[in-house]
């Protein structure tokens, strides 16, 4: 029986991707579900802001202000167009930086936490260091491209999963718009640069990136029914695309719970008892995995 489970525990094929880095996590359970060169090194990108969003939440108040420098100011590409001199919170300008990947905005708080861009660069790689990401170094707050700056798919996974152990963090990456006011009053609006809250059906974050060198690329997270799963895609041609069909192959597969489960369907004694115990939806599932079973034609004893 089991060596049948495992024949169609894949669920469908894994689809085929443009990236050159991937990988698919199930956070429920805890298991890798697919991955292709998930620790090879990599240009990361914009989702290098989820290490400086978690650094500002771990070693700043919201309510802090921050006077923005020309650095800040001078920082170009994503922005919102940050004013030397002008005041803003702490808690604005990591929204400016987690829904709509603001660059100046990344400097501002990089140079309020650490003293200067320099000083919080080395917060981010001491920081990477005790989270274990053996295959990532930072030289910037941002992601645009730099020397010794890079990552990998494996390395993302655990920070992202990290970043949203924060409520804070979390509440931001699941934001859709943003509306971001300085202390004069002058207001910034913004749409996430995560499409996929629009598009996955349970999306709740984290981070997106793109770069020429880097490609487009993507931290993704989508949860059903109890069910947590994360995607990351580096170096693709359409990270929402692909993103979007690694998750969804996520959602049809197997997992170990269930691998158990779906073979007592076939029991009307035990059919009974999970009838009994299990919600709906949970029910619903298992049935729709025991017909895939029974289309592949694996036997069950």
């Amino acid at each position: 029986m089991q060596r049948a489970l495992d024949e169609v525990s894949e669920g469908p094929p894994v689809p085929t991707v443009s990236s050159e880095s991937w990988l698919l996590y199930d956070d429920t359970f805890d298991f890798e579900i697919a991955s292709h060169r998930a620790t090879a090194p990599a240009s990361i990108a914009s989702t290098t802001k989820m290490m400086t969003a978690l650094l500002v939440v771990d070693h700043a108040e919201m309510d802090e202000v921050v006077t923005i420098s020309r650095r800040a100011e001078a920082t170009g590409h994503k922005q919102i167009y940050l004013r030397a001199g002008e005041e803003w919170t702490v808690g604005e300008l990591l929204e400016a930086v987690m829904v709509v990947s603001a660059n100046d905005a990344a400097v501002a708080l990089a140079e309020h936490v650490g003293g200067d861009v320099a000083g919080f660069v080395e917060l981010m790689n001491d920081e990477a260091a005790a989270l274990g990401l053996t295959g990532t170094s930072f030289a910037n707050p941002h992601g645009l491209e730099a020397r010794g700056h890079h990552g990998s798919a494996a390395d993302l996974l655990a920070l992202a999963r990290t970043v949203m152990s924060r409520p804070e963090l979390a509440r931001l990456a699941a934001q859709p718009t943003g509306e971001m006011i300085s202390q004069d009053g002058r207001v910034v609006d913004g749409e996430s640069t995560n499409e996929l809250l629009d598009i996955v059906d349970g999306a709740f974050g984290v981070k997106t990136g793109w770069t020429t060198r880097a490609g487009d690329v993507i931290v993704a997270g989508a949860e059903r029914d109890g069910r947590r799963l994360y995607a990351v895609v580096l170096g693709s041609r359409d990270a929402n695309r692909d993103a979007t069909a690694l998750l969804e192959h996520g959602f049809a597969v197997f997992t170990p719970a269930e691998r158990r489960l779906v073979p007592l369907m076939e029991d009307p004694d035990d059919a009974e008892v999970l009838r009994s115990s299990l919600p709906a939806a949970t029910l619903a599932r298992l049935a729709h995995l025991r017909g895939l079973a029974k289309r592949e034609e694996a036997p069950w004893e």
